[in-house]
């Protein structure tokens, strides 16, 4: 796989990493009901996790010569039960972590490419993370 390529299929993955992170802030002070002082704080947390791989990412796309874009994808903003916020979630982990098994597969080649072994590899912490989140 190409720089190019490589940069362009983080590019699409960083919107995922940018709404994680806003969606956790957001839910975290959205949150209302029974534990929401105990949900606030494991939600922040996760928002805090999720800031963590968005750097990653962008670091990442500049070693590859790129620039990281600043699109997030869309996420519900108005979520304030409970339920609701931990569903979405953990929807929205396994999404990402399903994803990440598949860029897996797409990075997977013998090319000999040093970029793409590392992109590779890169992916596989990305979906230990998730895959954690998600259950």
């Amino acid at each position: 796989m190409k720089n190019d390529d490589l940069i362009l299929m983080l590019q699409n993955d960083l919107k995922n990493e940018r709404k994680h992170m806003l969606f956790y802030l957001q839910a975290g002070t959205m949150i209302q009901g029974l534990h929401r002082e105990e949900l606030s704080e494991f939600l922040i947390k996760e928002s805090f996790e999720e800031h963590k791989h968005v750097e990653e990412f962008a670091r990442l796309i500049v070693q590859l010569g790129g620039i990281p874009q600043q699109e997030v994808n869309p996420f519900p903003t108005d979520l304030t039960c409970p339920f609701e916020i931990l569903k979405y979630a953990q929807e929205m982990e396994q999404e990402v972590s399903n994803l990440y098994a598949v860029r897996l597969r797409e990075t997977s080649t013998d090319s000999g490419n040093a970029h793409e072994s590392y992109v590779h590899l890169f992916y596989e912490d990305q979906l230990q993370d998730s895959q954690k989140t998600a259950l």
